[in-house]
């Protein structure tokens, strides 16, 4: 293959950030090759260079000396043929100028260009067609306007294969055309440099159209706005578009026969124009943004803060180093500074889309709080209630996602530097001692330490999550409350399981990597593990009851239950024991093994009997169709109507006393709400008594004194009589 296509894939490889790059031919065989196309005799010999090894490593031994020597040698190599091409460079510019003014190189450029854009057009015509075709799918895919993160993501997707289609029928139609027929290897080389350039281009604008969509706000995937997504796609096009197009003259020039040693130096001012272009577009994005003001509806770029302004700074120096490296062939250093920059740019770029959905979230669950609040409020001040505004229900899940990016890039830098510079290896190697057995142990120690901790704080935010809101809620004054489901129950076990299962798989795994043998500590634990069950049975036997009363069900987290002598709310629960919390204050401890009953206060449902009490000539059944009524209201009340299981209902008489008869209601509702439907009960049926005129019994006391009795009598036989009466209600 001709310098000038690997000069294309050097350049593909670094506008989408991949992390190797191909190996350069050597000069040698470029100059026979050019030689061969060109039809000279004047092709230098091939010489035997310690450079040109196929690998890294010898076929049985490996010696890491000889790894890093190997490296610096074919540095050398390649400075010691740059300077060669710097030498002979501008006799092969005469040679070639010379060759462009005769006939046959007007010809030949002119037949270069016009091939160029008879298939460019080919190309294009052929996807012109496709868009015909495709333009209703698409017109219907960007019509969508999708809420949800998930289905915006299918609508970008969908439209990004049909671009990638679009983009297959271009290179079919272009570069496929071109290949079907015979060229002369000069032509094709050329040609080939032009169209590649241009088909690389191509890619590069879909993924910026991906990223930014400057003209579809609601196909954006980093949260920008528009004028900033328009200044990021153009200065970036434009920076890629100057460099491919460098390549691709490089290419052209290159495939000349006249051009021998100098091709070298054609790749390394290209390189040197694609830094300067990219330098210029991340300044002028720098003074851009420095001036630009985002509204409140987008989000900024995320970056640290400690480097916030002096990323153009950062990004230029990291582009003047990619380049250096490429000017002087140093592939090890220029595949490190690739691995750190595709790790860079994969973490502003999906913590920025995280950060951009986390806050569409936000906004829409505070927009939905606030009108579920409204409405509450609306209701509770016209039944004269209290109000408890509603928290909006906030993603949590964010910081472990951005948590994540970061981690997935530090492992993706580790594992890159560590295959590149050969520590996969080191270990193994003849002349290596205890230091490199350290340094490869502890690169796998650091990758196993950041995703264990990541798997971690990945199950403590889920398990914290839904523990916090399942114990958002309270059993009321008495106790009582509605419990949890028994997955909830089971959730503060699970999270110290997982941490122990997890800290454990560390250790095991961090003991290997340093070349100890776990089987004997495995075989240990267990006989330890046997031991301390012989030597603290009364935990064992908390620990084995705990077990059973889990499996049995018999209580879960925020029921309130009766054990012995003690009550309360089900707050916490261990291995060994659970703690309650009693309805006025007090947190009582229980070892499960001391438990020998359980009396469960919460569980399905809950039946309230009330009393009321009336004169002898109320109208039984007239209040039996007030309550059926008010039953009704209650029913569609909107803050109780759902805790009913089963509707407020009459009993009639219950019993008859002597001074009035006791009339009895019930109803059947869900753990923990019958206290707030036993308030709005009571208010309820004394409104609907006095709106009816029904009154409520009083205890009054008759004594019949003879008329002709003194004052002083009388007063004592109404002392007498309330006595009397008194003793009788404090009765036990």
């Amino acid at each position: 293959m001709k310098r000038a296509i690997k000069t294309m894939a050097w350049l593909a490889i670094w506008l989408v950030s991949a992390c190797f790059v191909a190996q350069h031919t050597p000069a040698s065989a470029q100059m026979a090759a050019v030689a061969a196309m060109a039809g000279s005799n004047d092709a230098a010999p091939a010489t035997s260079n310690p450079a040109s090894a196929p690998d890294d490593v010898a076929a049985e031994a490996f010696s890491y000396y000889a790894f890093l020597d190997d490296g610096i040698n074919r540095t050398k190599a390649h400075i010691d043929e740059t300077l060669r091409g710097f030498a002979a460079f501008p006799d092969e510019v005469d040679a070639t100028l010379a060759l462009m003014s005769s006939d046959f190189g007007k010809t030949g450029l002119m037949w270069v260009a016009i091939f160029t854009a008879v298939f460019v057009g080919v190309g294009i015509i052929a996807e012109i067609i496709y868009r015909r075709f495709s333009a209703s799918m698409c017109a219907y895919l960007e019509a969508q306007t999708p809420e949800k993160f998930s289905d915006r993501l299918k609508q970008i997707i969908a439209l990004c294969v049909l671009s990638l289609l679009s983009l297959g029928v271009f290179a079919i139609g272009s570069v496929g055309t071109f290949l079907i027929f015979d060229w002369p290897p000069i032509m094709k080389a050329a040609v080939m440099s032009l169209l590649t350039s241009f088909f690389l281009l191509r890619i590069l604008m879909i993924i910026l159209q991906f990223l930014f969509a400057p003209k579809a706000d609601g196909l954006r995937m980093i949260n920008v706005d528009p004028l900033a997504a328009t200044a990021l796609t153009k200065s970036l096009t434009w920076a890629a578009g100057i460099s491919l197009f460098a390549f691709g003259l490089a290419g052209v020039f290159s495939a000349a026969p006249t051009m021998v040693l100098g091709d070298v130096i054609l790749f390394d001012l290209a390189v040197l124009i694609a830094v300067i272009s990219f330098c210029v577009a991340t300044w002028w994005l720098g003074r851009f943004f420095a001036s630009h003001t985002a509204t409140n509806e987008v989000e900024k770029i995320a970056l640290p803060t400690s480097i916030a302004r002096l990323w153009p700074a950062i990004v230029s120096a990291w582009l003047i180093l990619v380049g250096g490296a490429a000017i002087v062939g140093a592939e090890r250093a220029l595949k490190a500074l690739l691995v750190i920059g595709l790790a860079c740019l994969f973490d502003v770029i999906f913590r920025n889309i995280i950060e951009g959905q986390h806050r569409i979230k936000v906004k829409a669950a505070e927009q939905e709080a606030t009108e579920r609040n409204a409405a509450a409020q609306a209701n509770a001040l016209e039944h004269d209630e209290e109000y408890q505004p509603v928290k909006p229900m906030l993603p949590v899940f964010t910081t472990v996602l951005k948590r994540g990016v970061r981690l997935l890039a530090l492992v993706f830098v580790l594992a890159g530097m560590w295959r590149i510079w050969g520590l996969d290896r080191l270990a193994m190697a003849e002349d290596a001692g205890i230091f490199a057995r350290i340094i490869d142990a502890s690169t796998e120690i650091i990758m196993i330490l950041l995703i264990a901790d990541l798997i971690w704080s990945l199950i403590k935010t889920f398990l914290d999550e839904r523990m916090s809101a399942s114990n958002s809620g309270h059993g009321g004054d008495e106790g009582g409350g509605a419990g949890l489901s028994r997955i909830e129950t089971l959730l503060p076990l699970l999270k110290n399981f997982a941490l122990t299962v997890i800290v454990i798989m560390v250790a095991m795994v961090t003991l290997s990597s340093l070349g100890v043998d776990i089987g004997p500590l495995i075989a240990g634990a267990g006989v330890v593990g046997l031991a301390l069950g012989f030597g603290s049975q009364a935990l064992v036997r908390d620990v084995v009851a705990g077990v059973f009363f889990l499996l049995d069900d018999a209580f879960r987290l925020g029921e309130y239950i009766e054990v012995d002598n003690l009550r309360g709310r089900v707050e916490n629960i261990s291995i060994r024991s659970m703690q309650l919390r009693h309805h006025r204050g007090p947190l009582q401890t229980v070892p499960f093994g001391e438990i020998k009953s359980i009396v469960n206060h919460s569980r399905d449902w809950v039946i309230v009997k009330l009393e009321f009490r009336v004169p002898f000539e109320t109208d039984v059944n007239k209040i039996k169709k007030l309550v059926k009524k008010l039953s009704a209201d209650l029913l569609n009340d909107p803050l109780i109507g759902d805790s009913f299981i089963e509707p407020l209902k009459s009993q009639g008489v219950r019993r008859m006393e002597e001074f009035n008869m006791v009339i009895g209601l019930k109803y059947t509702s869900k753990p923990g709400e019958q206290f707030t439907i036993r308030k709005t009960v009571y208010q309820s049926v004394l409104a609907m008594f006095k709106e009816n005129g029904i009154q409520m019994a009083s205890r009054n006391v008759k004594v019949d004194v003879p008329a002709d009795a003194t004052p002083e009598q009388k007063q004592e036989a109404v002392a007498a009589a309330a006595q009397q009466a008194s003793e009788q209600l404090n009765k036990p």
